[in-house]
C-alpha cells in the first residue's frame, strides 16, 4: 500500500492528468514511468537521486511520495495548488466541494447546549480550534507554492548548466544543481508569505469544571482527528509504562492510519499536572523521576515539532515517520494548591516602618489570601478563581513544571469553579443532563420520575461541601433514588416524586398508583 502524506496535491495534479493514479506502485503519465519510493514524511524539498535517464524532468519530493515527469511538472504549474482544508473528495467525482468550517461562535453555540458556564474558556477553545483550521491551510498552501518555485528554479539551472557544459552527457548531469550562500539568502528575501507558528493551551481549573467534558463534546464536530490521552500512564523511555510516542500513535489511529490528517490533528493530554516534578526527598536524591521529570524532557521535542517513528497501524510490523510540527496539544489539570503559590506572589506585604502603609490593591490582595483559608467553600471557590485569572507561566513553574516545557505553551486558559447556581443549571439545563438521564430509566418502566425544586436546590449545596465540582453530582442522585429503583419496578407505581426531605432518609413519594386509579374507574 503506498501512502502519500500530500494526497490534497496529488489530488489536483491527478485530476488534470486522468492516467496518473496513485493506487498502484508504478504510475503511467503520458508514457512516462514514474516510481513512487517512501522518503521522509511531509518533507517538502527537492530530492537530487535520479531515477531516470531518459527524461528531461526533475525529481521531487511531495509528502512522502517520490515522483518524477515531465508532464507532473507542468500540471504542478498549470493548475494552482488547493487550499488545504478548504477542500475535501466530493461523492460525485468532481474536484472536491468545500468544507463548512465552523465559525468559533458555532462552536461555542454547540458547547453551550452541553456545558454550563466557563464562557471565557469556550470562547479561548472555539478561538483556538479555528486558528487551528486556518493556520494548517495557510502552512500547506505556502509550502506548495515555496515548493514549485524551487522545482522551477532548479528546473532552469539545470538547463543553463547542460547549455553551459555541451559536451557532459545527459546521463551524468546532476539532477540538482548546489546553491551559492548568496543565491540562497536572496531566495529567502523574495517569499513574501509567512508561516503560522501553533498555540498550545493549557487548560487551568479544579476538578469537576467540565475541563474534559469540553473537550469531548468539542471532538465531536471537528473535522481533524483528536485524542484524548492520561498523563499519568506516561513514563521515561526504558521503563515500565507508556512511552511519550505512544501519544502520536494513537493519534494516528484515530485518524486511521491516514499520515495527512494524523499531522493535522489536535492531542489533549489530561491530568497533566501530575506529572509535575516533586520536590520529595525521596523522588530527588539519587531516584529518577521517570514519571514527572523523565516526562516533561521527554515532552519538549514532541510539543514543539520534530519527527516521531511510530508503528502503522494498518501494518503493525512497519514504522511510519510523523511530524508533529501542525499537530495542537491541549493539556489540562487541576493544579492542586497552585492558588496558594499565586497568593503568595500578589502578597506584597511590607515589613518594618513601612508596613502601615499599605495601598487598596496590596489589602485586597492580604484580604484574598486570607479567603483562601476560610471554612466557607463558596468563599475559597471565589478566592480561587481570583488567583486563577492571574496565573502565568511563573506559578506553573513553581508549582513543578519545567520552564522548557511551559514556555511551549504560551495559552493559559482558567476554569472557574461552579457555585450553587451552576450545578443547579448542571442538573437540568445541558442536553442529556443526569436529572433527564435519571428520568430516562423510570421511563423504561412506564414511570414518571419528578424532581421538586426544593430538592434541586439541595442537592446543589450538599454538592458544593463535597468540593468535586459537577462529580458529585451523580453520587447524590444516585443515593437519593436507590430506593424508588428497587421499589418502583414490577410494582403498580405510575409516578414518583423526589422532595428535599426524601433526600435526607433517602425515601421517595409516590404520586400516582395504577391499582388506585384502577379503583375508581371500576367505580
Amino acid at each position: 500500500m503506498i501512502r502519500i502524506a500530500s494526497s490534497s496535491y496529488l489530488q489536483f495534479v491527478a485530476s488534470a492528468n486522468p492516467a496518473f493514479q496513485t493506487s498502484s506502485r508504478r504510475l503511467s503519465t503520458t508514457g512516462v514511468d514514474c516510481k513512487i519510493k517512501r522518503g521522509k514524511s511531509d518533507r517538502r524539498v527537492i530530492h537530487a537521486k535520479k531515477i531516470t535517464k531518459k527524461t528531461d524532468s526533475l525529481p521531487f519530493v511531495l509528502g512522502e511520495g517520490f515522483m518524477t515527469g515531465k508532464v507532473i511538472l507542468q500540471n504542478a504549474l498549470t493548475h494552482p495548488p488547493p487550499n488545504g482544508l478548504t477542500t475535501r473528495d466530493g461523492g460525485g467525482g468532481g474536484r472536491g466541494e468545500k468544507v463548512q468550517i465552523l465559525y468559533p461562535k458555532e462552536i461555542v453555540e454547540h458547547l453551550n447546549k452541553y456545558v454550563v458556564g466557563q464562557e471565557e474558556a469556550k470562547k479561548c477553545l472555539a478561538v483556538a480550534v479555528y486558528q487551528h483550521y486556518r493556520r494548517v491551510e495557510n502552512n500547506l498552501r505556502v509550502t506548495e507554492q515555496w515548493m514549485l518555485s524551487e522545482a522551477v528554479a532548479a528546473a532552469k539551472e539545470r538547463k543553463i548548466f547542460r547549455k553551459q557544459n555541451p559536451e557532459i552527457e545527459e546521463e551524468y548531469i546532476p539532477e540538482y544543481i548546489e546553491k551559492s550562500q548568496r543565491q540562497i539568502l536572496k531566495d529567502l528575501e523574495k517569499r513574501q508569505d509567512i508561516l503560522l507558528e501553533k498555540s498550545n493551551m493549557i487548560l487551568l481549573g479544579a476538578s469537576g469544571t467540565g475541563k474534559t467534558y469540553m473537550t469531548q463534546k468539542l471532538a465531536e464536530v471537528l473535522d481533524v482527528p483528536i485524542v484524548i490521552c492520561d498523563c499519568t500512564t506516561l513514563t521515561q523511555a526504558g521503563y515500565v509504562g507508556d512511552d511519550v510516542d505512544t501519544v502520536i500513535q494513537k493519534l494516528l489511529a484515530e485518524a486511521r492510519g491516514d499520515i495527512e490528517r494524523c499531522q493535522r490533528g489536535i492531542v489533549f493530554l489530561d491530568e497533566f499536572d501530575k506529572i509535575y516534578t516533586s520536590s520529595d526527598p525521596l523522588h530527588t536524591s539519587g531516584n529518577r523521576d521517570v514519571s514527572g521529570k523523565g516526562v516533561q524532557q521527554a515532552l519538549l521535542k514532541l510539543v514543539e515539532g520534530s519527527l516521531v517513528k511510530v508503528r502503522d497501524p494498518l501494518s503493525p510490523n512497519s514504522k511510519v515517520t510523523i511530524d508533529t510540527t501542525n499537530i495542537l496539544f491541549v493539556s489540562s489539570g487541576a493544579f492542586s494548591n497552585i492558588e496558594h503559590i499565586i497568593a503568595r506572589r500578589m502578597d506584597k506585604r511590607s515589613l518594618g516602618f513601612s508596613s502601615a502603609s499599605t495601598s487598596p490593591h496590596e489589602e485586597s490582595d492580604q484580604h484574598t489570601s486570607e479567603k483562601l483559608r476560610d471554612s466557607d467553600e463558596e468563599v475559597v471557590s471565589k478566592a480561587r478563581d481570583e488567583m486563577l485569572k492571574q496565573c502565568d507561566q511563573g506559578d506553573l513553574i513553581a508549582f513543578g513544571m519545567i520552564p522548557e516545557l511551559v514556555g511551549r505553551f504560551p495559552v493559559i486558559v482558567p476554569f472557574h469553579c461552579l457555585n450553587k447556581t451552576h450545578l443547579m443549571s448542571v442538573l437540568t439545563e445541558p442536553k442529556g443532563s443526569l436529572v433527564a438521564q435519571t428520568k430516562k430509566f423510570f421511563e423504561n418502566e412506564n414511570v414518571e420520575l419528578r424532581f421538586s425544586p426544593e430538592a434541586i436546590e439541595m442537592i446543589a449545596e450538599m454538592a458544593v461541601k463535597r468540593k468535586t465540582g459537577a462529580r458529585a453530582l451523580k453520587s447524590i442522585v444516585e443515593k437519593a433514588v436507590m430506593n424508588a429503583k428497587y421499589e418502583v419496578p414490577g410494582s403498580d407505581v405510575k409516578c414518583v416524586e423526589i422532595n428535599d426531605k426524601s433526600l435526607k432518609d433517602q425515601s421517595f413519594t409516590i404520586i400516582e398508583n395504577r391499582s388506585v386509579i384502577g379503583k375508581e374507574n371500576k367505580e
